[in-house]
């Protein structure tokens, strides 16, 4: 099962063009060894601007697959981008019905101007009570027809808010301006506080354990987009003046608090107030739940516990070493909090950086998030709004690499699985096997799902002989579908390890699912003969014989069977 790709047009009836859920898939019928996990949020939850592959939820999936073997781990992202903690509320009855182990929720970013929100082009009423009607009463046609009509009528009169080279970003903001303490800004937070205390009170009615995050942002290296300043206080761009002399003069613990106060008078509200943080500790303690301390993560990843650009790629969407980061932080509060077991065989010393280092990525994903990143500051509130997108109007690539990322942005039909399966087979023409099972790789885990990504991706470390490494992969395969190719090279690795036991069911099986595969033959018949079962060697050679009788190995295969048969 997955999550219906159409699921947004419930909360976007403004736009034409509407965001993506993720591709997690999972079972139908929970298994009894099975240990499901749903993940909550929005677009930094879903990976922005990289695609699934650098997902913190997929780097928690695979990595607790690897350390809960025994387990069937199952990570299902829901978050999608510009959605707020309506969506997520209105998410929560349908991810309960499938047998949630675990919630994680990383959210507040997008409340005022994601769907549904108080400031939100796609808003549908400023009274949380409507808007909590609406969501109830989407479920009936009748009603979403007459919405969707008065969506066109309204559209039909609209200039600028869907400008063709107007951001999503830019397309959701109906207010621009909302002062620190104002009456829409304290909305807002009411807002947050509310859906979030009913979608924890849902899930804790259910007793299903709920994990909330602190939210972090890039304070040090983005100024204010909208200065304000709240009474006769300062204004945002003034504390942001002061943080940075501050950090100059290296007080670095008064610089960082004016960084986090200029952001919270910035009136542009992209970026969640502290505010929003204190509402997350005050409903973990209320209801018992455990908070990744996230924000303490960043600053000890940060040069003086200020974070900026070197964990951001802009205003708050993480780059990749920040990603790792954010599944560090989850990992190490669920397994201080026991989740899934009482004991983890891991201590996790491997986060971020040898994690990362092992990880299934390139630079094409590297230069995919840049490229959206740029597209994305081109625009407004990075650019005068009245500018035009020159990314999305004038942008030219150059190099080779260049025009593969931007077909990947432009093209619909060619997705950046897409790129990285045109790059390995290019470098596999070259015999580059490395950098082919680099691109394979990060297929598999954009993919996991996919058992052509795992056979290829075992193939290269095949012709690179590096068994020991294909093996995992080639055996994760057949739990997806079983093919030929993963049951031939579990066999034939087993039978060079000398583990002959091992090796003959899978020998066995590639021979009835390929009888014309000659390397199979030999080596079953190898296997027979060290195995003892000397009138099986023989058929299956005489077999091989009649294929392929100058088979390397075959002849000498024939004389020592001979022997053996002769002598009793």
């Amino acid at each position: 099962m997955m999550i219906n790709p159409q699921v947004n047009k419930r909360y976007f009836f403004n736009q034409k063009t509407i965001p993506s859920p993720r591709n997690d898939i999972f079972l139908k019928e929970k298994p009894a060894n099975g240990f499901r996990i749903f993940v909550m949020g929005g677009s930094t939850t879903a990976g922005y601007p990289f695609s699934y592959n650098l997902m913190f939820s997929r780097i928690i999936h695979l990595y607790l697959k690897k350390i809960f073997p025994e387990k069937y781990i199952e990570v299902i992202n829901t978050a999608t981008s510009a959605i707020n903690s309506y969506t997520l509320l209105d998410f929560t009855d349908e991810i309960l019905e499938y047998e949630p182990d675990l919630v994680l929720i990383y959210t507040g970013h997008n409340e005022y101007y994601g769907a549904l929100g108080v400031a939100s082009a796609e808003t549908v009423a400023r009274y949380p009570f409507l808007t909590r009607l609406y969501l109830k009463l989407k479920n009936y046609k009748t009603f979403l027809f007459i919405r969707d009509a008065l969506g066109w009528l309204r559209s039909m009169g609209e200039t600028d808010a869907n400008q063709p080279s107007a951001t999503l970003m830019e397309r959701l903001v109906s207010e621009q301006t909302i002062p620190y303490k104002s009456e829409i800004y304290k909305a807002g937070v009411r807002q947050f506080h509310d859906n979030l205390r009913d979608i924890v009170e849902k899930f804790r009615e259910e007793n299903v354990p709920v994990i909330l995050s602190e939210l972090v942002s890039n304070v040090a290296g983005i100024p204010p987009f909208v200065s304000t300043k709240a009474g006769d206080r300062m204004t945002a761009d003034s504390l942001y003046g002061l943080a940075k002399k501050l950090e100059n003069e290296r007080k670095f613990e008064k610089a960082v608090r004016y960084f986090y106060k200029a952001k919270d008078l910035d009136g542009l509200r992209f970026r969640a107030p502290e505010e929003f943080n204190e509402v997350i500790h005050q409903l973990g303690g209320i209801y018992g739940l455990p908070v990744v301390p996230m924000k303490r993560y960043f600053r000890e990843a940060s040069m003086h516990g200020i974070p900026g650009d070197n964990l951001f790629m802009e205003h708050l969407h993480p780059n990749i070493h920040g990603y790792f980061i954010m599944a560090q932080a989850f990992l190490e509060t669920m397994k201080k909090n026991q989740i899934i077991a009482k004991l983890w065989r891991t201590n996790l010393r491997e986060f971020p950086d040898r994690i990362r280092k092992q990880w299934g990525y390139t630079e094409l994903d590297s230069l995919y998030g840049d490229l959206r990143i740029r597209i994305l500051k081109a625009g407004w509130p990075f650019k005068p709004k009245a500018a035009p997108n020159k990314m999305l109007t004038g942008y030219t690539p150059e190099t080779a690499m260049d025009r593969l990322v931007y077909k990947i942005w432009a093209d619909e039909k060619f997705g950046i699985e897409h790129g990285h399966a045109f790059l390995a087979e290019q470098y596999e023409k070259n015999k580059a096997f490395n950098r082919a099972f680099r691109e394979y790789k990060a297929l598999l885990y954009l993919t996991p799902f996919n058992v052509s990504a795992y056979i290829h991706t075992a193939d290269m470390l095949i012709k690179m002989k590096r068994f020991n490494e294909a093996l995992p992969l080639l055996s994760e395969s057949l739990r997806l579908h079983e093919t030929t190719f993963a049951n031939k090279w579990i066999g034939q690795i087993m039978l060079q390890k000398q583990k002959v036991k091992a090796a003959l069911p899978f020998l066995k099986k590639a021979a009835q699912q390929n009888p014309q595969d000659v390397q199979t033959l030999y080596n079953l018949s190898g296997a027979y003969a060290l195995s003892g079962a000397f009138a099986k060697a023989d058929s299956c050679l005489r077999i091989l014989e009649s294929k392929r009788p100058d088979f390397p190995g075959a002849r000498d295969l024939r004389a020592q069977l001979n022997n053996i048969i002769n002598k009793k």
